[in-house]
């Protein structure tokens, strides 16, 4: 999101003002000795990556340095994103954060970027935009408004790839040797800093994406001893695929992969969108859990998780409609919603753990999905869930339930 800039910024004490398209200081510009020391000293202490870079650039402004346009490019592991970013622009007073996309290596807009090979093998990237770049379209739209010059630096390489800053100004001339010999100078302090804001980063999106965010906040704030949980109360949700051994019998492996992929991103996408987490995919089952925001209130989060559900059956309907049309087998799913008492936390051997949650609560979930397949409905409900859900919910009686003395209630939505 854009975030508004000062016109008017003083910066460690010194005075300075900007007019535009020119850049006057209380003396000759100086070298990024003083800025690369705030970079290393103060840097680390901001935790936006929007902020810190923001401060960063206008820094160099107040020093002297003629910016026009700055960017940071970090790459990342995630399933979804291949690099992150900042965009900093000085004439429009903003500075934003940006996410390029798995797949964008294979575009034209990366394959003719000036900075492929910064990204790729390290390597400085200077160009003064006195005509026209036509095998460089970005330089040709930033030569368009009014930037005179372009330079690019590696950072320190991480996961095949280096982060890469990118300066540009629009003063004629372009920028000094003293410019470039200024920004040079700060290069390894703001390496210094990036790789662990990026090594972090990474580590967020890898614990996010294979424990959950809750689960990965947990882990990253200490929380990785044996037997470390907290007890909670949690609208918990199991799902389960009916039919899946004699599927992946049938099935080629890859359309095996396929079909999962299709019907757990059907189930997991509502529950992330309704404040649930998705702790644990078993074979074909999901495990999720809805925890509410107050504990003497479960009603939210019992709605919460009963839309995830439905949702998640309709998602799953447009998957078999395309599934029916293509002449192959379709998919149906059975969801059992519990409310109760969970263990959330380490569970595991001592050199290999799994968070998630643990308690009869889960068992008694997993048991209500089975009892689907027997009422042939696609989602039942336990009677503590039916208690402080306010939807419109129907008895289906009392049946039997595997480990407990005394049958159990469930619940279903009106036919």
């Amino acid at each position: 999101m854009p975030l508004d800039v000062p016109a008017d910024t003083t910066l460690s004490g010194e005075e300075f003002f900007r007019t535009e398209g020119a850049y006057t200081s209380l003396g000759a510009p100086i070298p990024g000795g003083r800025v690369g020391n705030w970079i290393l000293r103060e840097g680390p202490q901001i935790d936006s990556d929007v902020e810190m870079f923001d401060e960063l650039c206008w820094r160099l402004v107040g020093d002297g340095l003629p910016l026009f346009r700055a960017t940071l490019h970090m790459g990342t592991l995630h399933p979804q994103i291949r690099g992150l970013g900042v965009r900093w622009l000085r004439p429009l007073n903003v500075v934003e954060e940006y996410r390029i996309l798995q797949g964008n290596e294979a575009t034209d807009e990366f394959l003719r970027s000036p900075i492929r090979a910064t990204i790729e093998r390290g390597e400085p990237f200077r160009r003064r935009l006195t005509e026209d770049i036509g095998e460089y379209p970005l330089l040709s739209k930033l030569r368009d408004f009014g930037v005179t010059d372009y330079f690019a630096l590696a950072l320190n390489r991480s996961f095949r790839r280096f982060p890469v800053v990118t300066w540009a100004t629009d003063r004629p001339g372009g920028f000094s040797d003293a410019d470039i010999a200024a920004l040079e100078d700060i290069n390894p302090a703001l390496a210094a800093i990036v790789e662990p804001r990026a090594l972090r980063r990474i580590t967020e999106n890898l614990l996010d994406t294979y424990l959950g965010p809750q689960a990965g906040r947990r882990v990253l704030a200490g929380q990785i001893q044996r037997a470390e949980g907290e007890q909670l109360r949690a609208v918990i949700m199991m799902a389960d695929m009916r039919g899946f051994t004699a599927l992946s019998d049938r099935l080629p492996g890859a359309e095996v992969i396929e079909l999962l992929d299709d019907y757990f991103d059907a189930i997991v996408t509502p529950v992330g969108a309704r404040k649930g987490e998705t702790l644990k995919f078993m074979g074909d089952g999901v495990l999720a859990i809805f925890p509410a925001a107050d504990d003497d209130d479960f009603s939210e989060a019992s709605v919460q998780a009963l839309e995830a559900a439905l949702e998640g059956l309709e998602r799953l309907g447009t998957i078999n409609k395309a599934r029916r049309e293509a002449d192959l087998p379709e998919v149906r799913i059975g969801i059992g919603l519990h409310l109760g008492e969970v263990i959330f936390g380490n569970v595991g051997a001592a050199d290999r753990l799994d968070f998630t949650v643990i308690g009869p609560a889960v068992n008694l979930a997993s048991r209500i999905e089975g009892l689907t397949k027997r009422l042939l409905r696609p989602i039942l409900v336990s009677s503590a869930f039916a208690r402080v859900c306010p939807r419109s919910l129907v008895s289906l009686g009392f049946h039997p339930v595997r480990g407990l003395f005394e049958p159990e209630e469930v619940f279903g939505l009106p036919e």
